[in-house]
Protein backbone atom coordinates (compact mmCIF):
# COMPACT_ATOMS: atom_id res chain seq x y z
CA UNK A 1 0.00 0.00 0.00
CA UNK A 2 1.09 3.31 -0.40
CA UNK A 3 1.96 5.74 2.39
CA UNK A 4 -0.78 7.82 2.33
CA UNK A 5 -3.51 4.76 2.50
CA UNK A 6 -1.22 3.12 5.48
CA UNK A 7 -1.74 6.90 7.05
CA UNK A 8 -5.37 6.32 6.86
CA UNK A 9 -5.68 3.01 7.84
CA UNK A 10 -3.92 3.83 11.19
CA UNK A 11 -5.86 6.70 11.57
CA UNK A 12 -9.06 4.79 11.58
CA UNK A 13 -7.85 2.17 13.24
CA UNK A 14 -6.52 4.90 15.98
CA UNK A 15 -10.12 6.34 16.02
CA UNK A 16 -12.16 3.03 16.02
CA UNK A 17 -9.46 2.29 19.53
CA UNK A 18 -10.38 5.35 20.84
CA UNK A 19 -14.27 5.13 20.69
CA UNK A 20 -13.99 1.76 21.84
CA UNK A 21 -12.09 2.85 25.12
CA UNK A 22 -15.03 5.59 25.26
CA UNK A 23 -17.47 3.04 25.18
CA UNK A 24 -15.82 1.06 27.74
CA UNK A 25 -15.33 3.97 29.80
CA UNK A 26 -19.23 5.31 29.38
CA UNK A 27 -20.13 1.77 30.69
CA UNK A 28 -17.85 1.63 33.71
CA UNK A 29 -18.92 5.06 35.01
CA UNK A 30 -22.82 3.95 34.26
CA UNK A 31 -21.98 1.00 36.27
CA UNK A 32 -20.28 2.62 39.16
CA UNK A 33 -23.65 5.28 39.67
CA UNK A 34 -25.86 2.06 39.20
CA UNK A 35 -23.65 -0.13 42.22
CA UNK A 36 -23.80 3.42 44.48
CA UNK A 37 -27.63 3.39 43.74
CA UNK A 38 -27.82 -0.17 44.79
CA UNK A 39 -26.00 0.53 47.58
CA UNK A 40 -28.17 3.58 48.65
CA UNK A 41 -31.14 1.71 48.24
CA UNK A 42 -29.75 -1.46 50.40
CA UNK A 43 -29.53 1.52 53.16
CA UNK A 44 -32.99 2.49 52.88
CA UNK A 45 -34.06 -0.62 52.22
CA UNK A 46 -35.98 -0.85 55.38
CA UNK A 47 -38.42 2.04 55.27
CA UNK A 48 -39.41 0.27 51.74
CA UNK A 49 -42.62 -2.21 51.31
CA UNK A 50 -42.37 -5.21 49.69
CA UNK A 51 -43.65 -3.83 46.00
CA UNK A 52 -41.31 -1.33 45.74
CA UNK A 53 -38.32 -3.21 47.09
CA UNK A 54 -39.61 -5.73 44.25
CA UNK A 55 -40.03 -2.78 41.63
CA UNK A 56 -36.74 -1.47 42.53
CA UNK A 57 -34.63 -5.04 42.27
CA UNK A 58 -36.22 -5.29 38.55
CA UNK A 59 -35.48 -1.94 37.09
CA UNK A 60 -31.82 -2.70 38.67
CA UNK A 61 -31.13 -5.74 36.68
CA UNK A 62 -33.06 -3.89 33.25
CA UNK A 63 -30.31 -1.07 34.16
CA UNK A 64 -27.28 -3.70 34.22
CA UNK A 65 -28.85 -5.78 30.98
CA UNK A 66 -28.91 -1.70 29.47
CA UNK A 67 -25.11 -1.20 30.12
CA UNK A 68 -24.27 -4.95 29.19
CA UNK A 69 -26.02 -5.07 25.61
CA UNK A 70 -25.21 -1.39 25.28
CA UNK A 71 -21.24 -2.35 25.69
CA UNK A 72 -21.89 -5.73 23.52
CA UNK A 73 -22.93 -3.15 20.55
CA UNK A 74 -20.11 -1.35 21.14
CA UNK A 75 -17.98 -3.73 20.95
CA UNK A 76 -19.44 -4.97 17.48
CA UNK A 77 -19.10 -1.47 15.85
CA UNK A 78 -15.26 -1.59 17.06
CA UNK A 79 -14.75 -4.88 15.07
CA UNK A 80 -16.63 -3.94 12.43
CA UNK A 81 -14.66 -0.27 12.26
CA UNK A 82 -11.16 -2.67 12.68
CA UNK A 83 -12.50 -4.85 9.66
CA UNK A 84 -12.78 -7.82 12.06
CA UNK A 85 -15.02 -10.72 11.45
CA UNK A 86 -17.34 -11.58 14.29
CA UNK A 87 -18.45 -15.46 13.62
Amino acid sequence: MSKTKDKRKQRKEEHAEFLWHQAQLNAAYAKTELDLAVQTFKDLNKEMNEEQIKATEEQTKLQYNRIEEYLMSEKEKYLERMGIQQD
